[in-house]
């Protein structure tokens, strides 16, 4: 039976992807709320990364909040001059290469060091995380594509450690990441603000 927060999250992370689809900066506020419940319930359940990595989620939120907002005449979708745009090859290629060592090095502290449940898996999936959350802050349309993988994923994490209707959230996530990355690459090839 699923508890009070994880119900409480699913909403708000359901909510939380609508918006930034949208565009919305008020994507950051209940993203906030939804990454704080889940740092609750992935500590409850051992999945340490997980847990830490909500508090990540935090900060970033924070600070997209600043710059979808910085400059912006209004708190509406897209009433800011940051716009999306595409990331460098060079960018996403140096991520890459930093990326794998991060999550080798924080999976074997984790096996080594504290009793999480599937150390290796979790932290991959949490560096990987970061990096979507990121180019997310920054408006960079491959954001959506990191999270339809990690997305995937984290659908099967979530079934090994019985937490159903994470995964059933994850599932929506996933379907919610594809229209994303539709909707955003159709806004991108717009000559004009891509609005909503």
């Amino acid at each position: 039976m699923p508890s009070t927060i994880e119900i409480i999250g699913f909403l708000t992370g359901i909510l939380g992807v609508y918006l930034t689809i949208k565009r919305s900066p008020f994507c950051w506020p209940i993203s906030a709320i939804n990454v704080l419940l889940y740092c609750s319930l992935f500590y409850t359940e051992q999945l340490y990364a997980d847990a830490g990595l909500q508090l990540v989620f935090f900060s970033f939120s924070i600070y997209g909040w600043i710059l979808w907002t910085k400059n912006a005449q209004s708190y509406k979708p897209d009433d800011s001059p940051l716009q999306i745009t595409k990331s460098g090859q060079l960018e996403m290629l140096i991520a890459a290469c930093c990326l794998i060592p991060l999550a080798c090095t924080l999976g074997y502290g984790l096996d080594q060091f504290t009793d999480a449940a599937l150390p290796y898996f979790d932290s991959f999936l949490a560096i990987m995380s970061i990096w979507g959350q990121y180019l997310q802050t920054k408006k960079h349309i491959e954001h959506w594509y990191i999270w339809i993988i990690v997305d995937a994923l984290y659908i099967v994490l979530y079934i090994q450690k019985d937490l159903i209707l994470t995964a059933v959230l994850y599932g929506v996530f996933l379907v919610m990441a594809i229209q994303g990355a539709i909707i955003w690459k159709s806004a991108l090839r717009s000559p004009t603000k891509n609005f909503t």
